[in-house]
């Protein structure tokens, strides 16, 4: 399997379960991934573009930090990971428009699926209503799949924590 920016994070660990602690030594926060309800849903869908977004390190190191324990020769260096957190608010937030306020550390602790809980607030309230996901890293994988259902996203960097806003149009 080459390891490219593109892979799947399932996929790669799939192919090569014995990554799992070098991922998890590169990005701690893919330690969730031990979790089987995320291993089946957000890592599925989850690039090494956006683990590097999450983790808060280069792409290049991800990818060769991986070739490494397989043993493969390194990639040629390429562009970093760019982040989406931005520092503003977007101009679509209101805060009379917060419905609920969730924190994902809590809800991966508990075993739980943030997009799930997430959506589940949004669906409880009248459109426009905004859910708020409190979390210490940026959640790249779940901005892109909640883009693709239609949802307003937005990921704001407060301090070394992030909100994400999420807003059903």
């Amino acid at each position: 399997m080459d390891i490219t920016a593109q892979t799947k994070v399932g996929a790669l660990l799939d192919a090569h379960p014995e990554l799992e602690d070098a991922l998890i030594a590169l990005v701690p926060a893919f330690v969730k991934l031990r979790n089987p309800i995320l291993r089946a849903t957000v890592a599925k869908v989850a690039t090494l573009e956006q683990a590097a977004r999450v983790g808060g390190i280069p792409l290049p190191t991800l990818i060769n930090g991986l070739r490494q324990a397989l043993g493969q020769a390194p990639e040629a260096p390429g562009a970093e990971t760019l982040s989406r957190a931005q520092e503003a608010l977007p101009p679509w937030f209101s805060a009379e428009a917060v419905a609920r306020t969730l924190d994902v550390g809590e809800i991966l602790a508990a075993g739980g699926h943030p997009l799930a809980q997430a959506k589940q607030a949004l669906n409880a309230h009248p459109p426009g209503a905004i859910v708020v996901l409190i979390s210490d890293f940026e959640p790249a994988p779940l901005l892109s799949l909640v883009e693709k259902e239609g949802l307003m996203a937005a990921c704001v960097k407060a301090g070394s924590r992030y909100r994400t806003l999420l807003k059903r149009p």
